[in-house]
């Protein structure tokens, strides 16, 4: 055995545990896992791929495709470390969303108040989301064509009115549900 086949004590972990995140930490990790389910359901529709995330120890932006940022926070969650993982080849920047900007984007959405749609949203033909007029009326629709937003949660509104909700309870749910800001009632505009 020569001097290049014996281990070197210096690079060793033999025994060390990885760092556990603390409480709080763990807290936070839980929360941006959270967050990033949300921001997938918003801006996964419209075609984004995942998410960059500016890195202060190189100063560039790395991007994540969602699976990918979602399982480095679940491992960081676990064992305190995040995995190696290969950088986005060639990324194209317009593909991802910022992970900052997504976030103020739904605290916005949130501290706005995102209006329900009411039982007329899509009983006078037009899309919740953007207006547009809908093919019969919306009775088949599941997605507007022209913007390609689900149609199911103005029909959940729809229901929950119908069921006796109030507009504050519907507006509350779908805000903590994270959907998009649709037209309809409660201040929603057209």
């Amino acid at each position: 055995m020569d001097e290049f086949d014996e281990p070197d004590d210096e690079f060793e972990d033999e025994g060390e545990e990885p760092m556990r995140l603390d409480r709080r930490e763990a807290e936070q990790v839980r929360r941006d896992l959270e967050d990033l389910d949300a921001i997938r359901q918003t801006f996964e529709p419209d075609g984004f791929k995942g998410v960059s995330v500016f890195c202060p120890d190189c100063a560039e932006e790395h991007y994540y495709e969602w699976d990918m940022f979602a399982s480095s926070l679940s491992a960081l969650l676990e064992s305190g470390e995040t995995p190696v993982h290969e950088p986005a080849f060639d990324p194209h920047p317009d593909d991802y969303v910022g992970w900052e900007y997504a976030q103020g984007f739904l605290d916005g959405l949130s501290e706005a108040g995102v209006p329900a749609a009411g039982a007329e949203a899509l009983a006078d033909g037009a899309c919740p989301f953007c207006g547009s007029e809908l093919p019969e009326r919306g009775t088949h629709a599941s997605y507007c064509p022209a913007c390609g937003q689900h149609l199911g949660p103005a029909r959940i509104a729809a229901a929950l009115f119908e069921a006796g909700w109030s507009p504050e309870s519907v507006s509350a749910l779908l805000r903590a549900a994270r959907i998009p800001p649709m037209r309809g009632t409660d201040g929603g505009s057209r």
